[in-house]
């Protein structure tokens, strides 16, 4: 609710639904910040995410929906992920049944974040003639079972089963590619934050590793006098700026509708900075030695949320495998 009141949950959306019209690189900004503060709180999984998939669809059910998470008033998660798809939204096995009363779903939607704090599941899932559709389900609807648990990060996700959930046919928001291009639109803008989210914790764990070699005394000395580690907290450096540069360069190409660009400058970013943030973890945690795992100690925190970001919505090599894909087509989606 704070969040709401910041303005948070409507700045990158149209002032058409009670947004501020804000950019991707605005979004980034936010998420910085909160990987910097290691704040788990769902602001992407049940706000952004959702809510640019609603504004990418933009038919008039889904603009609706759209208004209330702007407004804070409403929080949703997309379920768009199964098992065995490896982060291909298109990979659908949920069925949904057509009949004169309304719909029916069945099937299982893998790790979809926030799912437990959702008032509504954006489900996607195939008709019976292979038609992709996007279907608001209400948390408490009949046949829904949530199992929930918690990443690694400390965040939270959930197995989602559907067994036989009636809906009327309403709840259907789209229909047929733009549904699969939305979806993935949305994983790009989420993207693009989730890197912004790894600066801000690498950046974190630079600064407080520098702090803590300045410090910490061994023979005598501060280690930051060792040659070696002198070496690993340049490295750190290099490895931090490099990223800057690929994230904000994300945040500004990324935020088209053309795809090409798009998923280039997306995969670019993610693939890099997957590698780099996790570099930098791994160095702060050899540097400040066997406290630096512990739960007293922030630096094993940031590990954990560095580790759980590089493998969120595409790993390294799934986004290095999407941008060489993209130049084999010249460009073209």
């Amino acid at each position: 609710s704070a969040m709401a009141e910041l303005g948070w949950m409507a700045l990158p959306f149209p002032e058409s639904v009670g947004g501020f019209g804000g950019s991707l690189v605005d979004i980034q900004l936010i998420a910085r910040r909160l990987g910097e503060r290691l704040c788990t709180d769902p602001w992407l999984t049940c706000a952004i995410l959702p809510g640019k998939l609603l504004e990418f669809v933009g038919t008039d059910s889904a603009k609706r929906l759209l208004a209330d998470i702007a407004a804070g008033t409403a929080r949703g998660a997309m379920a768009a992920l199964e098992t065995n798809g490896h982060y291909d939204p298109g990979l659908i096995a949920t069925r949904v049944t057509e009949s004169g009363d309304g719909i029916r779903l069945h099937g299982i939607k893998s790790v979809v974040f926030g799912a437990e704090y959702a008032h509504v599941l954006l489900v996607t899932a195939r008709a019976q003639n292979g038609e992709a559709m996007l279907v608001a389900v209400p948390s408490t609807a009949d046949g829904l079972t949530l199992n929930n648990y918690r990443v690694v990060d400390g965040s939270r996700a959930s197995e989602v089963v559907l067994s036989g959930v009636r809906l009327p046919a309403s709840a259907v928001l789209a229909r047929g590619r733009v549904v699969i291009d939305a979806v993935k639109r949305a994983m790009d803008v989420a993207n693009a934050a989730i890197c912004a989210d790894l600066l801000g914790a690498a950046s974190a764990m630079l600064k407080r590793t520098q702090e803590y070699a300045r410090t910490r005394k061994q023979f005598g000395v501060t280690i930051g006098s060792f040659q070696v580690i002198q070496h690993y907290l340049v490295d750190m450096f290099i490895e931090t700026q490099q990223s800057e540069s690929l994230v904000w360069m994300a945040g500004i190409l990324g935020d088209t509708p053309d795809c090409a660009d798009r998923e280039q400058a997306i995969s670019t970013a993610k693939a890099y900075i997957s590698r780099s943030a996790v570099l930098v973890a791994q160095k702060s945690v050899q540097i400040h030695g066997g406290i630096g795992v512990t739960e007293e100690l922030d630096i094993g925190h940031y590990f954990r949320r560095v580790t759980h970001h590089a493998q969120l919505f595409g790993d390294r090599d799934h986004h290095v495998q999407r941008y060489m894909a993209c130049q084999q087509r010249d460009g073209k989606c």
